[in-house]
């Protein structure tokens, strides 16, 4: 990204030479994301009758209020005045964004954490919530849900009936559950099990189907041009959330996000019924 460059000043009481108007609409559209700004400022070189009254000075003034700290702006860039220097730093850390898809590294960065927090359990046992789960975290919502899974018994390894899944999974929900119910307290009730590829065949279903939500939210290019380490806290939050919660629950959440504001949306990650490690892996991949 390249600096502002000013031949004279712009805004209130200044030069406005067109060139320079323009290139300050230019360096604060591009800046937008700090501000923010309703929608990006108009390149026209032009402030009109009134400067003051213009949409330019008022996303200068609101840069002076919110970024440089100026109390009482007064809405004019100076030459290698204090807003012009202010605007060029910022300039200089933002990196230029690249679309990347979700990688296959990444994919395995994700399968790692998600399996460290969520575990890897190859029986049905029901979550602190007493939703049956199995595998990394695929919640089984009913019995005919569960029957359509591959589960083998574990004596044999022979594929297990419809019967026998639903009634295991109705053995599975009867029981009690909570914190004080891990995943292992299920194990002896249960005669069924998953093999690694299947328990790997559902994870690798449930990313390929998050990835997709992430990208209805915040739109496909734009989650593409996210760095990897934003990615995998988006994957986090929806994998423990669901779309609905992430959609419609975390909107300043969400805003920074698309605003690409990481620092303040690392502020508004914080879930709850989940452990504090958890909520601060998701807040230092944001802060990075």
């Amino acid at each position: 990204m390249t600096n502002l460059r000013l031949v004279q000043s712009v805004g209130v009481g200044g030069k406005n030479s067109p060139n320079d108007i323009k290139a300050v609409q230019t360096a604060l559209n591009q800046l937008k994301h700090l501000l923010p700004l309703n929608k990006p400022l108009i390149v026209d070189g032009k402030l009109g009758i009134k400067p003051e009254t213009s949409n330019t000075v008022k996303a200068i003034m609101l840069f002076q209020k919110k970024i440089v700290g100026i109390i009482k702006a007064d809405g004019r860039i100076d030459v290698n005045g204090k807003t012009h220097k202010k605007i060029n730093e910022k300039m200089a850390a933002k990196k230029p964004s690249i679309a990347t898809p979700v990688t296959e590294s990444l994919k395995t960065k994700l399968r790692a954490k998600l399996e460290q927090y969520e575990g890897r359990v190859e029986h049905m046992y029901l979550d602190t919530k007493g939703y049956v789960t199995v595998g990394v975290g695929h919640m089984i919502a009913t019995a005919q849900d569960a029957s359509q899974i591959t589960f083998v018994i574990n004596e044999s390894g022979i594929s297990a009936s419809k019967k026998e899944i639903e009634d295991e999974y109705a053995l599975i929900k009867s029981k009690p559950f909570g914190s004080a119910y891990p995943a292992r307290r299920f194990k002896s009730f249960a005669k069924l099990k998953l093999t690694d590829s299947v328990i790997d065949t559902l994870t690798n279903k449930h990313i390929v189907s998050f990835e997709s939500e992430l990208k209805k939210i915040y739109g496909t290019t734009e989650f593409n041009k996210h760095p990897e380490n934003v990615k995998l806290a988006l994957f986090d939050m929806i994998f423990n959330l669901g779309m609905p919660k992430l959609k419609n629950s975390y909107t300043k959440f969400n805003k920074f996000i698309k605003e690409g504001d990481y620092k303040n949306a690392a502020l508004e990650s914080n879930r709850g019924g989940i452990a504090a490690e958890r909520n601060k892996y998701v807040k230092d991949l944001l802060s990075k």
